[in-house]
């Protein structure tokens, strides 16, 4: 009885109705390691990121520059308004990439954490940009 009455909320309806697969998904044996690696000498490594607040949209992004050594050479972080995540991660790579042309740096190592963002890359694909309107 309180499943159908929970079922009836459209947000909930695909994880009540496919709950194993949902779980599944996430579910890990073993911890998956995870580090950071520094670049080669001579090499900037960017790792940038962009987020979204569920909702709303409200976003934002940011990014760290390091040096071979690991040592901070620039960082940034702003709001840009109400976007999706995956703009928001594209925009974050953007942002990055006008700084690398800003300071002359040609040897960049780029890490982000969005599969999205590498997909729509390698495929080349055309992405529109969207506002949200509350």
């Amino acid at each position: 009885m309180m499943l159908s009455t929970f079922t009836n909320f459209p947000r909930c309806q695909r994880i009540v109705n496919r709950p194993i697969l949902k779980l599944v998904r996430y579910w890990h044996k073993e911890p998956i390691p995870v580090s950071w690696e520094k670049p080669d000498i001579g090499w900037t490594k960017l790792n940038f990121d962009g987020s979204c607040k569920g909702r709303t949209g409200k976003s934002s992004i940011g990014g760290i520059f390091r040096d071979h050594k690991a040592d901070f050479l620039l960082g940034y972080a702003e709001s840009i308004g109400r976007t999706t995540s995956t703009i928001a991660e594209l925009s974050a790579l953007r942002r990055g990439l006008e700084l690398v042309l800003e300071n002359g740096w040609s040897d960049v190592w780029l890490e982000g954490d969005a599969k999205s963002l590498v997909d729509i890359i390698v495929q080349r694909r055309h992405v529109t940009i969207l506002t949200i309107s509350i």
